[in-house]
């Protein structure tokens, strides 16, 4: 029933979308309002718990990807949007704000992937989506960042996405995302870095790359928003070393010295225990 359900749900809101977009010149704006009215109309309407509202939300995600790639809409550019107003939708059925950041972000990108769209780019709106909703509900921002920088780095692996690139862009989208709403940036990006060196090594990926990727998305988000290139470096850094030490200590000096030095032009500057020794 509940997969029916969702087969129908992807089905009526791939068409609402399509008619809310069309002609529109706010699009992110009628993302919101329509996909969290379709879930508050949805959830309060069905019997469904636990795992069968996440595959609800799942089919929401689903319909309002393909309807912005069937105007033509950049889906990536859209993902913001999408991530928002899904959070703002389940807030009142009692799924976990961390839950739904998890499984919105991977349903996006598994659903970017699937109309052929930029999974970097919809990855870094993911990430500010999260962020712009953990403000907005209450929920510890880091924590929003990191949940859906190891969604979607677990998902652009899962799709065949090229994890560099999109490692870089998410932690460009934590530097907008924590612009937008004032919160701690560091704390942001260290967290979100942490977050990808766990996701890189949960799939098996190269650990050194994706850090270097991670400190270089920090440095070009930290030119975008105006702030320290340098202290955003190495916060990226530092955050990607202590992640790889908790897996091992050699991992953990396989990370410090691809971090070690100079990159993108910016002096990567380590903590204490990270340093490298002369």
């Amino acid at each position: 029933m509940v997969e029916e359900q969702s087969t129908t749900i992807t089905r009526a809101v791939k068409g609402g979308i399509v008619e809310a977009i069309q002609g529109v010149g706010d699009v992110a704006g009628a993302l919101v309002d329509v996909v969290s009215g379709t879930l508050v109309k949805t959830l309060q309407g069905t019997r469904a718990v636990g795992a069968e509202i996440t595959d609800l939300v799942k089919a929401t995600v689903t319909g309002t990807v393909q309807g912005v790639a069937e105007v033509g809409g950049e889906v990536g550019s859209a993902s913001k949007g999408i991530i928002l107003g899904t959070l703002r939708g389940t807030k009142e059925v009692g799924i976990g704000v961390l839950d739904t950041i998890s499984s919105t972000s991977s349903a996006v990108i598994k659903s970017t992937a699937e109309v052929g769209g930029d999974i970097a780019s919809t990855a870094k709106g993911a990430v500010e989506g999260a962020i712009v909703a953990a403000k907005e509900l209450g929920v510890n921002i880091t924590e929003a960042a990191s949940t859906a920088t190891n969604a979607v780095i677990k998902g652009a692996n899962a799709v065949g996405g090229e994890v560099g690139h999109t490692t870089k862009a998410v932690l460009i989208g934590v530097l907008q995302g924590a612009k937008d709403v004032g919160a701690n940036a560091m704390e942001a990006i260290s967290g979100s870095a942490s977050a990808v060196i766990k996701a890189t090594a949960d799939t098996g990926g190269d650990l050194a790359s994706t850090a270097k990727k991670a400190v270089e998305g920090a440095i070009a988000g930290a030119k975008d928003v105006g702030i320290n290139t340098t202290e955003a470096a190495s916060a990226a850094a530092n955050g990607a070393i202590k992640a790889a030490g908790n897996i091992s200590a050699s991992v953990g000096a396989q990370v410090r010295d691809a971090l070690t030095g100079t990159i993108s032009g910016v002096k990567v500057v380590l903590q204490e225990p990270f340093k490298k020794e002369s």
